[in-house]
């Protein structure tokens, strides 16, 4: 994994560790040509890319304790193996899904304003799927965007504090008109202008979401990773 750090084209399973180093908030823990554990100061995530269970587990158990409470590895077997031992409450197995291809034309009938303090409320009202604190840290980040069609607000899309797309959300009034797609379209080109590749993940059953990345022209990796919180 030396070879990660450093290189042009990472694999779509290592994204997440090289955004965090590319950033400048990504900790290398322990790094070797089969494994490399970065811990990132922002999300406090750690984050394991290694194919062998053992060789993995034995490294989680030098530098983490119980106390963790984020972890991703690259390995769904590992990972399982980890979330057990671990006590971790929670666990999502996921395709990482990138774009790799020229900035997205957008749809000029949707406009977008970077999300302030002023919509933590709507905000958290309106999604659950992360904390009202972890919300409070992304827009304080101006990492979310409110996506607009003639004034009126119709979803919004925002970056998860490890750098991945997601909190993709429209309000079911103005859904299956396209508005998905073009926010997400809208946070490509964001993240491309910032130098990054843009990148998420999708739930393995999740076929609508998996669609629609392929719809996006997003490379879908070949392998599952895992991430575990409590």
């Amino acid at each position: 994994m030396k070879a990660l750090i450093g290189m042009d084209n990472i694999a779509i399973d290592y994204l997440g560790i090289e955004r965090v180093l590319q950033r400048g908030t990504g900790t290398i823990l322990e790094q070797r040509n089969d494994a490399l554990l970065v811990r990132d100061s922002v999300s406090g995530a750690y984050l394991l890319a290694c194919g062998d269970v053992g060789l993995g587990i034995s490294l989680l158990d030098k530098h983490i304790s119980r106390e963790c409470n984020l972890l991703m590895v690259s390995n769904v077997l590992l990972g399982r193996r980890a979330y057990e031992k671990y006590g971790f409450a929670e666990k999502l197995e996921c395709y990482q899904v990138a774009y790799y291809g020229e900035a997205p034309a957008i749809d000029t009938r949707i406009s977008v304003r970077t999300a302030t303090k002023s919509d933590l409320a709507l905000l958290v009202e309106t999604y659950h799927l992360i904390s009202p604190e972890e919300m409070e840290i992304v827009i304080s980040r101006e990492a979310l965007l409110l996506g607009y069609v003639q004034n009126q607000l119709v979803g919004f899309i925002g970056e998860h504090l490890e750098g991945s797309m997601g909190l993709l959300y429209v309000f079911p009034e103005f859904r299956r008109q396209g508005f998905a797609t073009e926010l997400e379209k809208i946070y490509i080109a964001k993240t491309m202008e910032q130098g990054y590749v843009p990148f998420g993940q999708a739930e393995k059953n999740n076929k609508e979401s998996l669609a629609l990345q392929k719809k996006l022209g997003m490379t879908q990796s070949q392998n599952l990773i895992c991430w575990m919180w409590k």
